[in-house]
C-alpha cells in the first residue's frame, strides 16, 4: 500500500493512520538524508554556489565531513540504485582521482579554518583503487587542506570483499584508514547469486578474518535483508555467523526496491512487510544479545570504537562536502548533486569528468533550505535521539514550539519518550522509524516525492 502521510494537520487523524500502518506492517524506505535525493532539482548556478559557499563560511571553525565517492564497481549488484559503473580501469580511476583533486581545489578555500572530522570514501567500490593510488589521494588532500590524515578520527572506506588482499590492506591501514565497511549483504550462496556476486560465502568470511587481523579500529558488516530467495533460516545464519566474528559494527538494511534496478528488470517488485519486521526483530534481538547497543534502526555498535562517526555528525547538521561523481553534499543553506543515473551510469562519469574542469565542480542540481525544512530535518534526522538544548540553541525553540502536536501524540503512542535532555523513538518507535519520520516532511517535498518518475 502507498504510505500515506499527515504532519501539520488533525493529529487525531495522525495517531489513526499511524495505528493502521503499524497494524498493517507498512513499511518506508530508509530516509537516510532528509529531504531525500528525488526531490532535488534545478537550482540556478549562481544561486546553489553562492549557498554552498555561505553555508561553509558560517560553520567556519566548526567540523567538517568530506565525502569522496568511487563509483567503481566489479559489477552492478542486482538491487544497486546508486549511482555506479562496472569498470575496474586503473587508467579511468587515475583520472578520476586527478579529477577529485581538482575539485577539491574549488572548495579548499571555502573550508579554510575548518577542522576535518571524518572522511569518507564511499561507491561503488573504492577499495578496488591501489595503494599508491590512495596515498596519492590521501597526500593531495593534506596539501591542499593543510591537514594530516593520521589526525582525523575517521577515515574510513566502503569496501567488496572479494577485493580484500592482507598486504593491500595493512598498506590501507598504515596511509590512515581506520574504519571499513564490508558489504556482505549475505552468507547464503543462493542470496549471494541472485545478487550477482561470481563468489560464494567463504570469500567475505575470509576477508572479516583478514582485515580485523590487520587491525582496524573499527570492522562494520553490512547486510540486507528481504533479498529474492532469503527465508528465515538463512537470514539467522547470516546474522549469527556475523555475530560470532565480533565485528565492531553491524548494518542491517531493509531491501530498497527501486525502479530500473536488475531486481525491477527481473520483476522482484515487492516484500512482504511483516516478513521484514520479524527478520528486523530477529537481528536486533541477536545483537543485543550479543552485548551490542542500538544506534539506529539500522547499525548496532559494540564497544567504544563502534558505529559510524560521520553518519552521526550527518544526521547532526553538521556540513558534510561532497565530492566525485554521484556524490552528494548536505550544508545548512543547501543541498547538492553531482549527477545522478542508474540508466546512463558512463554517461554520468564522463560528464563529472569534463564538468570539473570546465566550471570547478561537479554540481547538477539540488534544494534550496530554508528554516521550515532545516528544522524538519533535524527532527527527522534526530528523533532516534535528539538533544532538545541542541534544538533550542540552533533554532531559537524547542522541537515542541514546532511540533508540539505531533511529538505528544508518538508519545501517547508509545513510540517516543521524553526526558529533560533527551527525545529518543523506544524500541517499538525505532522498529518503525522510517514510516514515522515521513510524516515530518513537509508538503512541498511530499509532492516532489509524489512527482518523482525515477526517468533519470
Amino acid at each position: 500500500m502507498r504510505l500515506q502521510t499527515i504532519v501539520d494537520g488533525d493529529t487525531a487523524q495522525l495517531a489513526r493512520r499511524l495505528r493502521k500502518q503499524l497494524a498493517d506492517h507498512v513499511r518506508a524506505d530508509y530516509t537516510y538524508m532528509y529531504p531525500p535525493r528525488q526531490t532535488y532539482g534545478p537550482v540556478a548556478a549562481d544561486d546553489l554556489t553562492a549557498a554552498v559557499g555561505r553555508s561553509l563560511a558560517n560553520s567556519v571553525g566548526g567540523p567538517l565531513n568530506l565525502y569522496l565517492h568511487f563509483p567503481f564497481c566489479e559489477q552492478i549488484c542486482g538491487f544497486c540504485n546508486l549511482f555506479a559503473v562496472a569498470s575496474r580501469d586503473t587508467d579511468l580511476i587515475d583520472t578520476y582521482i586527478t579529477t577529485l583533486m581538482r575539485e577539491l581545489d574549488a572548495y579548499a578555500p571555502l573550508v579554510s579554518g575548518h577542522t576535518l572530522d571524518t572522511l569518507y570514501l564511499g561507491g561503488g567500490t573504492p577499495s578496488l583503487i591501489s595503494p599508491a593510488q590512495l596515498a596519492r589521494l590521501f597526500e593531495g588532500i593534506e596539501r591542499r587542506l593543510g591537514t594530516d590524515i593520521a589526525a582525523i578520527p575517521e577515515v574510513a572506506m566502503e569496501v567488496s570483499p572479494s577485493t580484500v588482499e592482507p598486504a593491500k590492506f595493512r598498506e590501507f591501514h598504515r596511509l590512515g584508514i581506520n574504519r571499513v565497511n564490508l558489504g556482505f549483504q549475505s552468507l547464503a550462496d543462493t542470496e549471494l547469486a541472485a545478487i550477482g556476486r561470481d563468489y560464494t560465502s567463504a570469500t567475505p568470511l575470509r576477508a572479516l578474518t583478514e582485515v580485523m587481523e590487520v587491525g582496524f579500529g573499527n570492522v562494520c558488516v553490512d547486510l540486507i535483508y528481504g533479498l529474492p530467495g532469503q527465508d528465515h533460516a538463512s537470514w539467522r545464519h547470516s546474522v549469527d555467523t556475523v555475530i560470532g566474528h565480533a565485528p565492531q559494527t553491524v548494518c542491517a538494511y531493509a531491501l530498497t526496491l527501486r525502479p530500473r534496478t536488475g531486481f525491477d528488470l527481473r520483476g522482484y517488485h515487492s516484500i512482504d512487510g511483516a516478513e521484514q519486521y520479524a527478520k528486523y526483530d530477529y537481528v536486533d534481538e541477536r545483537l543485543r544479545e550479543a552485548g551490542y547497543r542500538q544506534q539506529t534502526h539500522v547499525r548496532w555498535a559494540r564497544g567504544p570504537a563502534g558505529g559510524y562517526r560521520q553518519k552521526a555528525n550527518h544526521w547532526g547538521l553538521q556540513p558534510l562536502v561532497g565530492l566525485g561523481a554521484g556524490a552528494r553534499g548536505y550544508l545548512w543553506e543547501c543541498d547538492y548533486r553531482n549527477g545522478y543515473s542508474v540508466r546512463h551510469r558512463m554517461r554520468v562519469l564522463r560528464d563529472y569528468l569534463e564538468a570539473v574542469p570546465r566550471h570547478t565542480h561537479g554540481r547538477t542540481d539540488g534544494f534550496l533550505m530554508d528554516d521550515d525544512e532545516r528544522r524538519r530535518k533535524a527532527v527527522i534526522l534526530g528523533l532516534t535521539d535528539l538533544d532538545p538544548d541542541w534544538y533550542r540553541k540552533t533554532f531559537d525553540a524547542t522541537p515542541e514550539d514546532h511540533f508540539g502536536p505531533q511529538l505528544a501524540t508518538l508519545q501517547r503512542m508509545g513510540l517516543l519518550e521524553s526526558t529533560p535532555d533527551r527525545l529518543r523513538l523506544t524500541r517499538l518507535g525505532l522498529r518503525h522509524r522510517d514510516v514515522i519520520v515521513q510524516h515530518f516532511f513537509s508538503g512541498q517535498v511530499r509532492d516532489r516525492l509524489l512527482a518523482f518518475d525515477y526517468d533519470e
